[in-house]
């Protein structure tokens, strides 16, 4: 009796061991806002970060109408570049090189604009979630898109940023290409 009483606290501490071991033992982290360019300091140490501030991006104009943005964009990214087209019936086509892009080696989802909220649907990696994003044209010629709420995170680092955590964050600027 007493070495079925043993094996099962045993097997029970095991199971429970083998329980958090799996997930950590933690409690998720909060988000973290993408990394500005701005001075920082880490345990005292002044570290300045290659990335863009939004406060310091050049002010621009919400777009109104696709057609402001039909045509072929690229954005430095992690690792390598997004490059992606915008068709006149409002697909969009995306893929890492401007080579990929036109041997049709892409991902594409359908937009649609309406009072100034674009809409991001039919993603193959994300059947059914839906997106919205408002686009800025800024002033020196770039384009922002800026998520409002997608639950397809696939689509969002391919539109607006990296996903929180990763160990080089980066907010997509779009340069027109020519």
């Amino acid at each position: 009796m007493k070495k079925t009483s043993y094996l099962m606290l045993l097997s029970t501490i095991l199971i429970l061991g083998i329980a958090l071991a799996g997930c950590g033992g933690e409690t998720p982290a909060a988000p973290q806002e993408p990394v500005s360019s701005e001075s920082s300091t880490v345990e005292g140490e002044e570290v300045e970060s290659p990335f863009a501030n939004e406060a310091e991006l050049p002010t621009g104009a919400t777009v109104t109408d696709l057609k402001q943005i039909e045509g072929t964009w690229i954005a430095p990214a992690y690792p390598g570049n997004f490059v992606l087209t915008i068709f006149p019936d409002g697909t969009l086509s995306v893929a890492t090189s401007l080579e990929d892009l036109k041997a049709g080696s892409t991902d594409s989802w359908q937009l649609v604009l309406e009072d100034g909220e674009i809409t991001a649907t039919g993603y193959a990696l994300c059947l059914g979630d839906v997106g919205s994003y408002v686009a800025t044209l800024k002033d020196d010629g770039t384009l922002r898109f800026t998520s409002i709420i997608d639950p397809c995170d696939a689509r969002i680092r391919k539109m607006d940023r990296s996903l929180p955590g990763r160990l080089n964050e980066y907010i997509l600027i779009y340069h027109p290409v020519e």
